[in-house]
């Protein structure tokens, strides 16, 4: 069930499907009637929704904006019905994070809505900074918990905290020898780093090219999507990586792994973010969780 009028629902499903034929198909109607919806509605706003120049459909940027909005609503619609229709009923939590933020928040936050006991269903899906914001961004996560650079324009969001992001080796590793380092002494080592999309990468990428120093500089780069793999490597004894301090408390409080001094841009502290549709019906609904994380 949608609250959406049908000139509206028909655009919103073009933009997911980029082709008048499978639009068509996916509502039931003929191929026409979708051309003349979208005409109708282009008429009635005044914009400019779709180029289509045979076989290519493009979406404007006007139309990207307004598709935005429509599944905002649409996914925001259906969880107020449901909400209103059921009021006794358990309802579901559906939320996304990164997989550096899995490994430390996501855990307190599911430990504190499992406490309450007022949900049915907690679900959580970990994935990259990228897959994050496109999960809240088109509805199928409510909210997400991320640390990694958005468009804050097209989302609505709470800081967290500012989390440290320090360099990590074995306590075996040479480089714990050092008193101070800078970037050019560590590109030798192996570079242990998340994947294209990952925020820890692409904080990582900002701190190195502060320092004129690119990721590819360093003779061997590590690629690994999960964090826990880049600490079992670190323990180890293979490279450096770059990690929020949170994420190995145990191993610097055991003395597994140390903190390097690094000079000038080699650490720093970062913000992490509960972000959520831009002005979603259910803000308070996030944001009274956030005082758990701090």
């Amino acid at each position: 069930m949608t609250l959406l009028d049908q000139l509206y629902l028909t655009f919103l499903v073009l933009t997911r499907t980029h082709s008048y034929t499978k639009t068509a198909e996916k509502l039931y109607i003929s191929q026409p009637a979708v051309t003349q919806q979208i005409q109708r509605l282009e008429e009635k706003l005044g914009l400019k929704l779709v180029h289509y120049h045979r076989p290519n459909l493009k979406i404007t940027p006007a139309g990207e904006e307004l598709a935005d909005f429509l599944q905002r609503t649409s996914v925001q619609s259906q969880q107020l019905l449901e909400r209103i229709q059921t009021p006794n009923k358990f309802q579901e939590v559906n939320f996304s994070t990164t997989r550096s933020l899995s490994e430390f928040l996501a855990p307190q936050l599911i430990e504190e809505i499992a406490a309450r006991g007022e949900f049915r269903k907690i679900s959580c899906h970990v994935g990259n900074t990228e897959q994050a914001l496109t999960a809240v961004r088109t509805g199928k996560s409510q909210f997400a918990l991320v640390e990694g650079n958005f468009d804050k324009k097209k989302f609505g969001y709470k800081i967290i905290r500012s989390e440290p992001f320090i360099a990590v080796v074995s306590k075996k590793h040479p480089l714990t020898r050092y008193k101070s380092l800078t970037w050019s002494d560590l590109v030798k080592t192996p570079l242990l780093v998340r994947e294209e999309g990952s925020g820890s990468r692409e904080i990582l990428a900002s701190l190195a090219r502060a320092e004129n120093v690119s990721l590819s500089d360093f003779e061997h780069l590590i690629v690994i999507s999960e964090p826990l793999l880049i600490k079992r490597l670190l323990l180890d004894g293979i490279g450096i990586s770059f990690l929020y301090r949170s994420l190995v408390a145990d191993q610097l409080k055991n003395s597994q792994l140390v903190e390097l001094p690094m000079l000038d841009n080699g650490q720093t502290a970062h913000d992490l973010y509960l972000i959520y549709a831009r002005d979603s019906y259910f803000k308070k609904d996030y944001e009274e969780w956030i005082s758990v994380l701090k």
